[in-house]
């Protein structure tokens, strides 16, 4: 992963429409103080710890080191979890986080997301050390995390909420309902403070309701691409038409429903690690249904490319739930040659796209970075 990130971002970063947003706060928050969108007026529309982060590293070179340790930080926490939940299989874990082209185009643009999926990787390593083992300080670590969250990408909210649900469903408030309620209320404080600043500083941003067929066309566009996943899916697949579309969303349930823990497994683990993973499912199918909600009713951005883009996030918690619910081959000798043969062409096929998109992406001319100046 480190060797494709240095190739991917030699030459500069590139940009969008939000970035421009992120640096224009970023040079603001460094001349005076306060962050301020390109019109001059307050920033406000997303969080506001990637710009503190973009005036505090405040160059190509800077952003280049954040996330690189995000991506670093990303795959060492992911491979931890693994080690605890998936037994012999947990090797796989990260060769498929490593090649995760969600993961890896993300860091090309100043894009918010690298850093996120180092936060989500924290809280939900933290979670779940907690409990696994019932120690206090991996809920303080889970706070933390969970608190940084929703300031990062307001949509971490969709995860706080999953990992809620799943507390309660899984059980897992009987560990310590005071210590849980503590936490909650630390993971809202940062994201109650920030709606609260956003609100007095200006109007609530106008949205754009979709009606069924955009809800459709969304669900359609999150099946598509979490099946790109495990393996080529060509673009002209999605298709345009409403049956199509619904199919698509059909698929999305599906895979969901497959990728639910069952307790049945097909080698021991301990109670603790079966409440842990059904955790993971309840982050995964939240943050899936928020962001598709939250796309079909605002202006937030639509299509297979930021589809994609959104569940950078979940990498970690998708390939997981999915090596843990893959059949065991036992002593069957075809089903361990199906089973290598399928390991070899998913790894295959992630390597040939990340590939791709890393030559891609390298031909992408940078943003121009704005001359940040000294801190005020």
């Amino acid at each position: 992963m480190l060797g494709l990130y240095l190739v991917l971002s030699h030459g500069g970063f590139g940009g969008t429409g939000d970035s421009f947003y992120y640096l224009a706060a970023a040079r603001s928050l460094r001349a005076g103080g306060q962050m301020l969108g390109p019109d001059g007026t307050p920033y406000r529309f997303w969080g506001p710890l990637y710009p503190a982060l973009l005036a505090v590293f405040a160059s190509p070179a800077g952003v280049r080191w954040l996330h690189g340790v995000a991506l670093l930080a990303h795959l060492g926490l992911w491979s931890w979890v693994g080690r605890a939940l998936l037994g012999r299989r947990s090797w796989v874990l990260p060769l498929v986080v490593a090649l995760s082209t969600a993961v890896l185009v993300p860091a090309k643009f100043i894009w918010s997301e690298t850093v996120f999926v180092a936060l989500t990787a924290a809280y939900c390593a933290a979670l779940a050390a907690w409990l696994r083992t019932g120690r206090g300080h991996w809920l303080a670590w889970a706070t933390a995390a969970g608190f940084l969250l929703p300031l990062q990408r307001t949509s971490g909210v969709f995860l706080l909420a999953g990992a809620a649900v799943g507390l309660l469903v899984g059980g897992g408030w009987r560990r310590g309902r005071w210590l849980l309620l503590a936490h909650g209320a630390g993971c809202g404080l940062g994201v109650l403070s920030w709606s609260y600043y956003a609100a007095v500083v200006g109007p609530a941003e106008s949205g754009l309701p979709g009606g069924w067929l955009k809800l459709l066309n969304t669900l359609a566009d999150y099946g598509f691409v979490l099946v790109r996943w495990f393996g080529p899916v060509a673009g002209g697949w999605r298709g345009t038409t409403p049956v199509a579309a619904a199919g698509w969303a059909l698929v999305l349930a599906a895979l969901l429903a497959a990728l639910w823990p069952r307790p049945n497994f097909q080698w021991p683990r301990l109670p603790a690690s079966v409440t842990v993973l059904q955790l993971l499912w309840w982050v995964v199918a939240a943050d899936v249904l928020g962001h598709v909600v939250a796309v079909t009713r605002t202006r937030a951005g639509a299509g297979l490319h930021d589809t994609e883009r959104y569940l950078a996030a979940l990498v970690g918690p998708v390939l997981l739930l999915a090596l843990a619910c893959w059949p065991a081959a036992g002593s069957v000798r075809w089903r361990q040659v199906l089973n290598g043969l399928a390991l070899v062409a998913w790894l295959g096929y992630s390597a040939l796209r990340v590939g791709h998109n890393v030559a891609e992406l390298r031909q992408r001319p940078p943003v121009a970075w704005p001359a940040m100046g000294p801190w005020r």
